[in-house]
C-alpha cells in the first residue's frame, strides 16, 4: 500500500547487483533464461519511450483515445503506458525481483539452500501466529495499528488482501515439507529390533523435524483461517504436484517423513476444528458459485482492454488505471485487479511483456525438469518442494493475481532459484 516501504528492499538490490553483477555472462552457467529476462525488463522499458503519434497510432491505435479521456491534456509525444508512473514503479519492481533470481541462483550454488529454508520456516511460523493473533483481535488493523489505505476484507497479518497471504503460504508450506524429507532421509538411522525403546525414541524426536513439521502446520491453520478459496485450490495443487514428483523419485527412505507430515496435516485440522466452527467453513465454500459469477464479470470487463491493446498492452502495472476507461459493470466499485494473473498480464503487457515471458517460463520448465531428474542428493526433495509451491501458486492465478504483491513474487523468485540452481563441484 506504501511504497516508501520498497526502498530498503530497493537498497538490498542494488547491494545485491554491486556484489553478483547480473550482467556478467560466464558467472552463469547456462544464460538463456538470463537473457529472457532481460529481455523482459526491455520491453516494459519500450512502454515508456516517448513516441510520436503516427508511430504510436500505427503499433497501439486505442493508447491515444485512452489517454485522451485520463488526462487533461494529451503529451506531444505519448508513451505506449497509459499510466507511466504505474509502469514505471512495475518496472523497477521487477527488475529487483531479476537481480534475487540471479543473485540467489549464483548464492546457492555455493550452498545455504537448507539455510534459506530453516529461516522461512521459522518466519512462517512466527507470521502465523501473529496472523493468527491479529485476526482475532485487532479489528481491521494490520499489527493491531494501521488500517489498510482502502476499503475491503480486513487484512491478515502484513497483507492487505488475505487471498495475497494464503499465496506466500502456498509457497511456503511445500517448501518446508520438501527440506523435512530431505533431512529426515540424510539422518535416517536403522536400529536393531532389540534396540531400546528409548533410543529409538530420541533418534524419531528430531529438533528441526520437529520445527518444520509445527511451521508448516501453523501455515495451514493460517491458510484455512483465512477463508481464501483460491488459496485452498492452490495447495490442493501443489499437493497434487508433489504426489507426481514423489511417484517419479521411488528411490530413498521416505517413511520418517510421510510420518512427519501426516502429523503435520493432523495437527493442522485438530487445530482449525477447535478454533473455526465448521460450518463456517462450508458456508464460505457454499459462495464458491456467487463469487465465480463475480470473476466472470470482471474478467469480461479485461477482455476489451485485451482485444484493444493485443500487441503492446496498456503498460505493466496499469490495469487498475485501464478500468477507468473501460469497466462497465458494478458502478459502485472499481476493479483493481483481473482476478486471473495471466489475463491481467495480456491486458497490461500484450504480445510485447508476453512473448518473452512465455519464453522465459519455457527455460525454465525445461532448466526444472532437469535440475530434478539429474539430482541423486536429498536436495531433490527441496527442489520438488519449491517446484510443488510454484505449481500451487500457478494453479491460484487462475482465480487471483497474488503474485503482484512484492513479498510473494520475491519469494517465487528464490524458489525459482532453489529449483534451477546448479551446485558448484570442488
Amino acid at each position: 500500500m506504501y511504497e516508501s516501504t520498497l526502498r530498503v528492499p530497493a537498497i538490498v538490490c542494488l547491494a545485491l547487483a554491486a556484489v553478483y553483477r547480473p550482467w556478467a555472462r560466464a558467472a552463469t552457467p547456462r544464460p538463456h533464461l538470463q537473457w529472457a529476462l532481460f529481455v523482459f525488463l526491455a520491453a516494459t522499458a519500450v512502454q515508456l519511450l516517448p513516441m510520436p503519434p503516427p508511430v504510436l497510432d500505427a503499433i497501439s491505435p486505442s493508447t491515444r483515445g485512452a489517454i485522451a479521456k485520463l488526462a487533461l491534456v494529451m503529451p506531444e509525444w505519448p508513451a505506449i503506458s497509459i499510466d507511466v508512473p504505474a509502469t514505471r514503479l512495475t518496472l523497477l519492481v521487477n527488475a529487483g525481483l531479476v537481480i534475487v533470481f540471479i543473485a540467489a541462483v549464483r548464492v546457492f550454488a555455493d550452498g545455504g539452500v537448507r539455510t534459506f529454508v530453516r529461516g522461512l520456516a521459522m518466519m512462517g511460523l512466527l507470521l502465523s501466529l501473529i496472523a493468527l493473533a491479529q485476526d482475532a483481535t485487532g479489528r481491521g488493523h494490520m499489527y493491531w495499528r494501521w488500517k489498510p489505505l482502502t476499503a475491503g476484507s480486513p487484512p491478515f497479518g502484513p497483507f492487505v488482501n488475505r487471498n495475497h497471504f494464503a499465496t506466500w503460504v502456498v509457497l511456503a508450506v511445500p517448501l518446508a515439507a520438501g527440506y523435512l524429507a530431505a533431512h529426515l532421509g540424510a539422518h535416517h538411522v536403522r536400529h536393531s529390533p532389540l534396540a531400546p525403546l528409548r533410543r529409538r525414541m530420541v533418534t524419531f524426536l528430531d529438533g528441526r523435524a520437529i520445527l518444520l513439521t509445527a511451521s508448516a502446520a501453523l501455515m495451514l491453520v493460517a491458510l484455512v483461517a483465512t477463508l481464501s478459496r483460491s488459496g485452498l485450490f492452490g495447495m490442493a495443487a501443489a499437493v497434487l504436484t508433489a504426489l507426481g514428483l514423489r511417484i517419479r523419485r521411488q528411490a530413498g527412505e521416505q517413511g520418517r517423513a510421510r510420518v512427519w507430515i501426516a502429523a503435520a496435516v493432523a495437527g493442522a485440522v485438530l487445530l482449525v476444528l477447535a478454533a473455526m466452527p465448521a460450518r463456517v467453513i462450508v458456508d464460505r465454500l457454499s459462495r464458491t458459485q456467487v463469487s465465480a459469477t463475480d470473476r466472470v464479470a470482471i474478467w469480461k470487463e479485461t477482455l476489451p482492454v485485451v482485444r484493444d491493446f493485443w500487441l503492446t498492452g496498456t503498460g505493466a502495472g496499469t490495469y487498475e488505471t485501464s478500468m477507468l476507461v473501460f469497466q462497465r459493470a458494478s458502478p459502485g466499485v472499481r476493479f483493481n485487479q483481473a482476478h486471473n494473473h495471466y489475463l491481467q498480464a495480456a491486458a497490461e503487457g500484450g504480445v510485447l511483456l508476453c512473448a518473452p515471458l512465455a519464453i522465459a517460463l519455457s527455460l525454465f520448465l525445461r532448466q526444472a525438469l532437469a535440475r530434478t531428474a539429474d539430482d541423486p542428493s536429498g536436495m531433490y526433495w527441496i527442489r520438488a518442494g519449491a517446484l510443488a509451491g510454484l505449481a500451487g501458486a500457478a494453479a491460484q492465478s487462475v482465480w487471483e493475481t497474488g503474485l503482484i504483491t512484492p513479498a510473494n513474487a520475491a519469494l517465487a523468485t528464490v524458489l525459482c532459484a532453489i529449483v534451477v540452481h546448479e551446485p558448484r563441484r570442488h
